[in-house]
Parts: structure tokens; C-alpha cells; sequence
């Protein structure tokens, strides 16, 4: 289901560019669209292109998608190149679909895989989640003003 979301929210985060930016803005708001929608597919094609599961194991990591975010908002902050923040926040965006899902249908997996085996609790997983989602909302707010 999540992955029928995203559409509406890429074009809500083009709408929501267009209503602060103004209808000027109009080509700005393509190359965030096309960016976050080749961030999006970049991700899913390069998963489903690895078969290791060591490889998929290093992006759903914590320590990789937090490292990734602080990426992303640096990249953000110091490049006004809608299309390259269009990519890292589609990635972002791919980041918490898969952890949602995992969250809900996966938990002891998604466990496992976040913090390398390490017996967590699930206030904790959820505190992660939240503050990935609020950070990554965040990432999004900077994008779009």
C-alpha cells in the first residue's frame, strides 16, 4: 500500500513547493518531481538488481540511513539543485516506506536488521522510527522552501 503512496506524496511535496514558491516556479517544481521520482527508482531498481543479502543488509542498517540523512542535509543546505535534493529525499522517502512496512508485518526482523543483531526494545525501534520519519520531514521542509 505504501508503495501506492508515493506518487500522491511526490506530487503533494510539488504542489506544496508551487503554493510557497510561487506558479514562477514552475520548472523548479518538475526537476523536484523528476528527482525524487529517479531517487525513488533508483533505490528499488538497485535493490532488486543485488541478491546478497549482505549488501541489502548494509543500507537498512541505522548506522547507514542516518549516516545517509546527515548526507542528504548537507547536500540540501549546500546545493540549490532541486534535482539532486529531489534524489536523496526520494531515497529518504524509500528508507521509511521499508521501515514502516517492516515495522508492521516484519518486527523481529526489522530488529536484526537496524542495529546488527543487537536485542533491542520495541520503544526503542519505535523511537528510532519516529525520529527517522520527523528527520526526514524535516529534509523535506528544507527541500521545499
Amino acid at each position: 500500500m505504501l508503495n501506492y503512496l508515493y506518487l500522491p506524496g511526490a506530487l503533494l511535496a510539488v504542489v506544496a513547493f508551487l503554493a510557497i514558491n510561487g506558479l514562477a516556479a514552475w520548472l523548479g517544481a518538475v526537476y523536484l518531481l523528476l528527482g525524487l521520482l529517479f531517487g525513488w527508482f533508483l533505490i528499488s531498481v538497485y535493490l532488486s538488481l543485488i541478491k546478497t543479502p549482505q549488501a541489502s543488509l548494509i543500507l537498512f542498517s541505522a548506522l547507514f540511513q542516518l549516516s545517509f540523512l546527515l548526507f542528504s542535509f548537507w547536500l540540501v543546505v549546500s546545493n540549490e539543485t532541486l534535482i539532486a535534493s529531489g534524489i536523496v529525499l526520494g531515497v529518504n522517502l524509500f528508507f521509511i516506506k521499508e521501515l514502516v512496512f517492516d515495522y508492521q508485518k516484519r518486527r523481529t526482523i526489522l530488529k536484526k536488521k537496524l542495529f546488527n543483531n543487537v536485542e533491542i526494545s520495541d520503544r526503542l525501534l519505535l523511537g528510532y522510527l519516529v525520529g527517522f520519519i520527523f528527520l526526514v520531514a524535516l529534509l523535506t521542509a528544507l527541500v521545499i522552501l
